[in-house]
């Protein structure tokens, strides 16, 4: 056929109606986008795996404290609390009268605060207190904010000062660092003289305090805490392939 008989001879349609060129055209185009969708998703999955990140996390709950929190102002001798000078809620000095104590001879004790605050707990009169026991505990209220999180022996081993931890409050979310681990379990004594019913353990756990790097504000302390603390971050390709698939 001559070129001039092949320019003349009619177009086939496909059954739809279509010239079979434009069918074959949109073909293409559709097969090319499907092409590109492809790549696009390929190349996405490559940037991903080379410049994302994947974290590896500790979750832990707490409370919220000012400087190093709640600490128990404790008798030298046992008997029991006459009278109770201070009332929860009330603001002390370093040398406040907190309590009197009397020993098992009658002699009376003045038991004093340490350090500048706001009693939050205090003993009632009659109450019974061994040498060394805790008569008020006292919130040095103002310093810089930090959590104190509860973490399982099982966890806290992959903990280590300077981790990031997002801290989240019942007001938003504050990052901070971890400042020191525990070394050892709390015991629940200790947890209750400090915090009483605010931090329950349920179990052997250890203390982890961490920075946020804002100044506590009032009504903070003692307020929960929920954390993420990580404790490594890797590419996706290195999780993979071991160095990153580096030679």
């Amino acid at each position: 056929m001559t070129r001039a008989a092949a320019e003349k001879a009619p177009v086939t349609e496909s059954p739809g109606g279509e010239r079979i060129d434009q069918l074959v055209s949109a073909i293409r185009i559709r097969a090319w986008l499907a092409v590109l969708a492809l790549g696009l998703v390929a190349a996405s999955g490559a940037a991903w795996a080379w410049f994302g990140q994947v974290r590896t996390v500790v979750e832990a709950t707490g409370v919220l404290v000012a400087g190093d929190g709640p600490r128990p102002v404790v008798t030298t001798g046992g008997g029991s609390v006459a009278e109770a000078l201070v009332r929860a809620g009330d603001p002390v000095g370093p040398g406040t009268p907190l309590a009197v104590v009397v020993d098992g001879k009658g002699a009376r004790h003045t038991v004093r605060s340490a350090a500048a605050g706001a009693v939050t707990r205090i003993a009632a009169p009659g109450t019974p207190v061994g040498a060394g026991g805790a008569v008020a505990v006292v919130d040095p209220v103002r310093g810089p904010l930090r959590a104190l999180l509860l973490v399982g022996p099982d966890r806290a081993g992959a903990l280590a000062a300077g981790q990031a931890v997002r801290v989240g409050l019942p007001g938003g979310v504050l990052d901070g660092t971890v400042r020191a681990v525990a070394p050892y379990p709390a015991t629940a004594d200790e947890l209750w003289q400090r915090f009483g019913d605010s931090l329950v353990a349920g179990g052997a756990r250890r203390l982890v305090t961490v920075d946020l790097g804002v100044p506590a504000w009032p009504g903070a302390a003692l307020a929960p805490a929920q954390a993420e603390i990580t404790v490594a971050v890797v590419r996706p390709v290195d999780a993979v392939l071991p160095g990153g698939g580096r030679a």
